[in-house]
């Protein structure tokens, strides 16, 4: 289902293959920020194992946790369910069409699970019945892009992916998807079902380098996450400068059939025949990270604006301090070279020394440890601020690594006790104004980025709150000025989430921003201010 304006005319169309881009979508009129570029169901979706399957899994008829060993299991094929009244084991998009193919391996178990209930390899198998229950939609799953040709037998990838496709713990690394389907249902097929069916394990292949390049994730409120393939959103090209953000109806669809409907919003202007993008790596992650995630993931190696650009749009996010030699300092910033080359040298700015890509990546890995081991601590502030203040001598402050950091220490500033003061809340007021700046230039639109920019601006909003309270801030108009200024941090918090109120981060951040916009306007009944 696409969406269409008053005069029937698609929002995009399908351009033809160029270069290494492959089709890919392009406006068919200009679009503002919020127009629709298309609604669409999926052709398919199904659960991604559980963080710790051999304790929870998901339920294949609903997908909400249930006890690996403890729960129900479903009558016919055995797989664990939350109930054997489960509406989604008679439904065909859910569990019903699976549920005979399951039902070909007579043995229940209760012991090493997570192995015998493979939740991986459902999506696949889901996939390879759509020949039957949809062969329209078959039809146009196995259009999308597999990339087979980087996945041939014997690569590294063709094994590395398959043996890992949505797989979160598993104790034998050696056992495939695709030879778990095979040897476990796929053999054992009746002659009558082979008649109904044609699978083998070139297509559940090909399948899992349809899913592995094109799949979308939807995580559901209850803490699981599905895998969802959709025949014309698979189709937009990436950009590391997204002009789209996807939403769905994942919790609460409009009717039954629109289970997991996508939509594709604008988010800045798109002018006719400018291509339509979205994202598949992290916006805040460096160019050499990004485009290293994107051809392990899907087999391209991005060239857009951002990675073409040293300083990443100005943000300068990947950039070091240059140290000079021992003759001479030297307060230059080194970026790579040629950003687009995975071996560039570092170059600075104000002088001739130059740094080898293989020692920056050394430094940045060691970096990487550090700020995953503090924050894994739930660091305190200040373990926090000596990280930061170690990486200072070495990364441009807006370096990700700093930017991480800093994300941390503004939601414990003016919160935790001894860090309340005047100036705490100055320092806090001007990191965030600095992640904000950044932010917003990496993501302009919000498409990326707006939990992190809500986060900030809550931030913000609470350490200006707390600044007009102090004592020494005895002017009206200097009160005033404050106050106006959080209220506009107040408001763009609550503009960022417009868009992921289906999401439970969102929801719940919302709640709380919300809170605090009713503490600020009784504030200001109390002050007597029309802000």
């Amino acid at each position: 289902m696409d969406q269409e304006n008053g005069n029937n005319e698609l929002a995009y169309h399908l351009a033809e293959t160029q270069d290494e881009l492959g089709r890919h979508l392009m406006a068919s009129r200009d679009l503002n920020p919020g127009d629709i570029v298309l609604t669409e169901r999926p052709l398919v979706f199904g659960p991604k194992a559980m963080l710790d399957p051999d304790a929870i899994m998901p339920c294949v008829g609903c997908y909400k946790p249930v006890l690996t060993e403890t729960g129900e299991r479903c009558t016919k094929c055995g797989w664990p369910v939350c109930s054997g009244n489960c509406p989604g084991l008679q439904d065909p998009r859910h569990h019903a069409a699976e549920c005979e193919i399951l039902s070909l391996r007579p043995e229940c178990v209760l012991t090493n699970m997570s192995e015998y209930y493979r939740h991986d390899a459902l999506m696949p198998l889901r996939c390879a019945l759509l020949q039957k229950s949809d062969p329209e939609g078959f039809a146009k799953l196995l259009d999308l892009q597999s990339h087979m040709e980087c996945r041939a037998p014997g690569s590294e990838a063709y094994e590395y992916v398959l043996k890992n496709l949505h797989k979160q713990n598993s104790s034998e690394a050696d056992e495939f998807i695709v030879e778990y389907l095979i040897n476990n249902f796929i053999n054992k097929m009746d002659e009558k079902l082979k008649k109904s069916y044609d699978i083998n394990s070139e297509l559940l292949h090909r399948i899992c380098g349809i899913i592995d390049t094109n799949a979308l994730e939807i995580r559901l409120p209850q803490g699981t996450e599905l895998s969802a393939l959709y025949a014309i959103t698979c189709k937009m090209e990436h950009s590391c400068v997204p002009n789209t953000k996807h939403t769905s109806f994942a919790f609460a669809p409009k009717d039954k059939n629109d289970l997991y409907e996508i939509t594709i919003k604008a988010v800045v202007p798109i002018l006719k025949n400018e291509h339509i993008a979205t994202m598949y790596s992290h916006a805040l992650w460096g160019t050499q990270a990004r485009r290293q995630h994107l051809k392990d993931s899907k087999y391209f190696a991005c060239k857009c604006s951002r990675c073409r650009d040293p300083t990443e749009l100005g943000t300068y996010l990947s950039a070091m301090k240059c140290l000079g030699d021992d003759n001479k300092p030297c307060d230059g910033i080194h970026l790579p070279e040629d950003p687009l080359d995975d071996e560039t040298d570092w170059v600075c700015n104000k002088c001739a020394i130059k740094v080898r890509n293989s020692q920056v990546n050394m430094v940045m890995s060691q970096m990487g440890e550090d700020v995953e081991t503090v924050l894994m601590m739930d660091g305190s502030i200040t373990l926090l601020e000596k990280l930061l203040w170690r990486f200072s001598t070495f990364l441009h402050p807006n370096h990700y690594y700093m930017y991480s950091l800093k994300h941390s220490l503004v939601q414990l500033y003016g919160r935790e006790q001894g860090y309340m003061s005047l100036d705490i809340l100055e320092k806090k007021i001007k990191m965030c104004k600095e992640l904000i700046a950044i932010t917003k230039a990496l993501d302009p639109g919000n498409a990326r980025l707006s939990i992190y920019n809500s986060v900030l601006q809550h931030e913000l909003f609470s350490a200006l709150v707390l600044k007009s309270k102090d004592r020494s801030i005895k002017k009206v108009d200097e009160i005033k000025s404050l106050l106006v200024e959080a209220k506009l941090a107040i408001e763009d918090a609550l503009i960022s989430l417009k868009d992921d109120l289906e999401e439970v981060s969102g929801k719940k951040l919302q709640s709380v921003i919300e809170d605090s916009k009713k503490d600020f306007e009784n504030l200001c009944k109390q002050k007597k201010l029309s802000i």
